[in-house]
């Protein structure tokens, strides 16, 4: 079972090559204390994108869950920030080999893309991964 950190690098990775594959130019920080991972180039503007391993969020497989926030050790416990749109523009996860991108002013602690309808009815309160797609998403930028 890989690690962690591990996981995280390997999504990071498959994230770049998917925008890579796809024509777009993309930026790393140099240091890896910037709020994003990556900057993507699309029609003349910079987007910070934050990228994020998801899993998924029940046993039934009803979709997928990511955290939209950070985890850092500190003295005395863990510290835990939640990203903000001044810090970057969206989130980007890779599952089942699909690829998605979510505003950050969209987000919340934790992101439930889900591929089925809810049990209960109240689907007006879900979100969809077909709504969040790569492609879709960007092309309204």
């Amino acid at each position: 079972m890989l690690d962690t950190k591990i996981k995280g690098e390997l999504t990071e990775l498959k994230c770049q090559l998917y925008c890579l594959e796809k024509g777009y130019i993309i930026s790393k920080p140099i240091v890896d204390n910037a709020r994003y991972d990556l900057v993507l180039d699309y029609n003349g503007k910079f987007y910070r994108i934050q990228i994020k391993t998801s899993r998924w969020m029940s046993e039934e497989q009803e979709g997928f869950i990511f955290n939209c926030k950070s985890q850092h050790s500190i003295s005395g416990g863990n510290k835990i920030m939640k990203y903000t749109p001044e810090e970057i523009d969206f989130f980007m996860t890779e599952f089942e080999n699909k690829f998605y991108l979510v505003p950050c002013k969209t987000s919340k602690s934790e992101m439930r893309l889900r591929f089925k309808p809810t049990k209960n009815g109240q689907d007006h309160k879900a979100y969809f991964a077909k709504d969040y797609e790569f492609e879709e998403v960007i092309k309204q930028y």
